[in-house]
């Protein structure tokens, strides 16, 4: 093991890493080294080379030893790097072909990692959820990042990833001349222990609400983008609280990034009804790209959290008054960063969850399509006829399915550059839908799973 400064190599070397994990130290940091270990010069993956970087080397050796546990640490070298500091981040950047960052909240630190990659034209991975981080990333660099080659994929991790290839999943299986006209997701979080939640996540939450204003101005200031046409009438908004008898759930809508995510995903195909094109595709990878995409279909989208009671869905509430009503002054934000475990009702600490805590969580995603049998005749109804559910599930959202998709994404990424765009700022769907992603998650713990298909009365 060992530490470098940047200053220690010239900046215009090739680059020595496959990989950079930045913020290894963190939370969530942790994990995702833990999880790309498993990869690291393994015959059939193309992870031959891996750093770790972040401001304290001594925090980041304690983290590879406790990666690597019941291991020796590998020889992995660990690189001072500073968000802060361009110098730092840009040469940082030049040593690796990628970057995976975990330093949150990316409305306080990720711009300068995207600038830096932008700048060098190193590939860039995170595991934001934050809407206008991501839709300010891409209004500012997207332009630069197609001419270097520097491909920027956000919100590479949960619940952005099950959302959009969920979405994808549901909508492949309405076979023309069937379509869906909406698809709600349902998340319910599920543990055997306590449920505590990534503190980082609570902290954006909190965040947003205090910056919701400037979301509002920044996409007000953008032209006008290209809707998908989906078949049918606008949904209703339905009731506050949503019963779903026939997957168990009481659910309230979730106001996350998911449902943005997913539209700047159809935005996006779109102006690009075959989806992006590679940089040197094959033959039969633009066939393979082409028949993906013409088998998925568009739909509104929308996520809600559920329970299993209905005291669990006032819980939710609760909380999300606390933050909507708190979060949108000085005092009130520091009332609840300070207390987030009163605050949020104990599902938010400071210290996050325990081990045992990560081991026992799990999710279960579920998709409720509904649209019509036949696409052709549409217009002339006013319900839907038809509905398709489908299921995402998999372990502990934050600490184990995230690092999960962002390791895979990375590591297809690195065996398939070729067959990805040449760069850009964009949503994880439009990037690694066509890809093997959800092949991969399912080999990795993640399941994709067809629950029903019926009809229902128009």
């Amino acid at each position: 093991m060992e530490a470098n400064s940047y200053q220690s190599q010239p900046v215009s070397q090739p680059p020595l890493y496959d990989l950079i994990i930045l913020g290894a130290s963190g939370f969530t940091g942790k994990y995702v080294v833990k999880e790309a270990l498993k990869f690291l010069n393994v015959p059939s993956s193309p992870l031959k080379s891996l750093a770790l970087a972040g401001r304290n080397p001594t925090k980041l050796a304690q983290t590879l030893k406790w990666a690597s546990h019941p291991d020796h640490p590998p020889p992995i070298p660990i690189l001072t790097a500073d968000t802060t500091d361009h110098a730092s981040l840009h040469h940082l950047c030049s040593q690796s072909k990628l970057i995976l960052n975990c330093v949150g909240p990316f409305r306080l630190l990720g711009e300068p990692v995207v600038a830096a990659c932008a700048e060098t034209g190193c590939d860039y991975l995170d595991i934001c959820g934050e809407p206008e981080f991501m839709e300010r990333m891409e209004v500012k660099y997207h332009e630069k990042a197609m001419e270097t080659g520097s491909l920027v994929v956000s919100a590479c991790g949960f619940d952005s990833v099950p959302a959009e290839l969920g979405w994808m999943f549901n909508s492949k299986h309405w076979v023309g001349p069937a379509a869906p006209n909406q698809i709600e997701a349902y998340l319910n979080l599920e543990s055997e222990k306590r449920i505590v939640g990534n503190f980082g996540t609570y902290e954006s939450a909190v965040l947003g609400v205090a910056n919701v204003e400037q979301l509002v101005e920044l996409r007000r200031s953008r032209p006008k983008r290209a809707r998908p046409a989906i078949p049918g009438p606008f949904p209703t908004k339905g009731p506050i609280i949503d019963h779903q008898k026939e997957i168990g759930l009481w659910a309230v809508k979730l106001p996350s990034a998911d449902s943005v995510v997913v539209r700047r995903t159809l935005t996006t195909l779109t102006e690009n009804p075959r989806g992006l094109p590679g940089l040197n595709e094959s033959p039969e990878q633009i066939e393979k790209r082409n028949a993906f995409w013409s088998s998925v279909k568009p739909a509104h989208f929308g996520v809600k959290l559920g329970s299993k009671t209905l005291l669990g869905v006032f819980r939710f509430i609760a909380v999300g008054m606390f933050i909507g009503l708190l979060g949108r002054n000085a005092i009130g934000r520091w009332l609840l960063l300070k207390f987030p475990s009163c605050f949020s009702l104990g599902w938010f600490r400071k210290k996050g969850p325990s081990e045992d805590e990560v081991r026992s969580a799990s999710f279960k995603m579920w998709f409720v399509g509904r649209g019509f049998s036949d696409m052709n005749v549409s217009q002339d109804k006013k319900k839907p006829d038809m509905e398709i559910t489908t299921r995402v599930v998999g372990p502990e959202i934050g600490y184990l399915t995230t690092p999960i998709i962002l390791v895979q994404c990375a590591l297809i990424l690195l065996s398939h550059r070729y067959n990805l765009p040449k760069g850009g700022v964009f949503p994880p769907g439009i990037v690694f839908g066509p890809t093997d992603l959800q092949e991969q998650l399912e080999q990795n713990g993640i399941s994709f799973d067809l629950i029903s298909k019926k009809s229902i009365l128009a």
